[in-house]
């Protein structure tokens, strides 16, 4: 779970009503203090790019970058899984190349899955890699800290004409044929500062460098954009909008599918690992369950004997109907699941509503550019 000096300091980077104040504690001004010397360090690093010192590799094959200017959580592991899908509908030869985050072979690389069969466990591949190789199918997944080298594994061991890249706008290194940028649209960037002080990865003018802008977790009323919307649009990129939707309910080692109307009235013990543990406590108050107690751990938490123990104890206190988490949580129990409280797993989709038929255009025009 998360330690008190780290829940301070996260409280400090995503509370946007602090956005007016640099610091008002001592943990603030160091944290602000340490976020204007990565912004420099940022842009000097953009710079050397641009100027050539720096230089980019190119494959030879298209690149597709699916990522955020802030700190995890808008949603690029369901962007990937959506827009690999909708290149290999297309007739492409398509493979998605991920750094690997966590896994052992983040460093010297490797192939989580052929598009048939799943090569790699978890601890190898890491988490978010792991389940794409579970729902992509067709589609061969590749990873590696280094995305040129994974990215010819790809090309030579599956004839890929089209890579998507999982989580890659800062990965420089590596020369793109379309950027598409998340924006969480509930708060786009942030409280407006650079890590560690806030959670932008880079400074905000960085946008510019998007081929297009993907709006998740929208509102239909558009009440979630106020001042940022004249940012986003002043860079003159398509921008899209989508949502978060609760897809499938099922029932950890079990293969069939639940209803998730289901949830609605049952009580619930929750526990999630993931980047915004507050966005799974949000989908489950919206499905109408009732969280009768919650725990949230570290974004790719591991779940060992003791934390299953803490859960289920806690689960049977409260009476609960049952407990319930994130498919990527899902992934990262490696030890045997209690029989009860029944463990259901919620898997999340991407939705674009009224703009479906304009981004798969977008994307559908790009491609036949090929």
């Amino acid at each position: 779970m998360v330690s008190l000096l780290g829940r301070k300091v996260e409280r400090v980077m995503t509370r946007c009503d602090m956005a007016s104040r640099a610091f008002s504690s001592p943990l603030e001004f160091l944290l602000y203090a340490c976020s204007k010397v990565y912004q420099v360090a940022v842009r000097f690093r953009l710079h050397l790019y641009n100027k050539g010192v720096l230089k980019q590799k190119s494959l030879p094959c298209k690149v597709v970058s699916i990522g955020n200017i802030t700190m995890g959580g808008t949603g690029k592991t369901p962007m990937v899984h959506h827009v690999a899908t909708l290149l290999k509908g297309l007739g492409l030869d398509v493979a998605v190349i991920s750094r690997g985050y966590g896994g052992q072979a983040q460093c010297l690389g490797g192939i989580v899955s052929d598009g048939k069969a799943t090569l790699m466990g978890v601890r190898s591949s890491g988490d978010e890699p792991q389940l794409l190789a579970s729902k992509l199918k067709g589609v061969p997944l590749l990873v590696g800290k280094n995305r040129y080298q994974a990215g010819r594994r790809a090309f030579s061991s599956f004839g890929s004409s089209v890579l998507v890249l999982d989580d890659a706008f800062q990965h420089l290194a590596l020369k793109r044929d379309l950027d598409l940028l998340l924006l969480d649209s509930t708060h786009p960037f942030g409280n407006g500062y650079c890590i560690p002080r806030g959670t932008l990865r880079e400074p905000v003018e960085h946008i510019k460098r998007a081929s297009a802008f993907v709006l998740t977790r929208w509102r239909a009323d558009g009440s979630n954009l106020t001042q940022e919307r004249s940012i986003i649009s002043a860079h003159g990129r398509p921008v899209f909008r989508c949502k978060h939707v609760p897809e499938m309910l099922f029932a950890a080692g079990r293969k069939e599918v639940l209803d998730v109307a289901g949830l609605k009235g049952r009580n619930l013990f929750a526990f999630s690992g993931i980047a915004r543990n507050e966005s799974f406590r949000e989908t489950i108050a919206g499905l109408e369950g009732n969280i009768s107690g919650f725990l949230d751990f570290v974004d790719h938490h591991r779940y060992s004997h003791h934390d299953l123990r803490l859960i289920w104890e806690t689960a049977r206190d409260l009476n609960v109907d049952s407990i319930i988490t994130t498919e990527k949580d899902y992934v990262n129990i490696s030890t045997d699941i209690p029989s009860s409280p029944q463990l259901l797993v919620l898997e999340i989709t991407i939705s674009f509503g009224d703009d479906t038929e304009a981004f798969e255009e977008y994307i559908k025009t790009w491609a036949l550019s090929i």
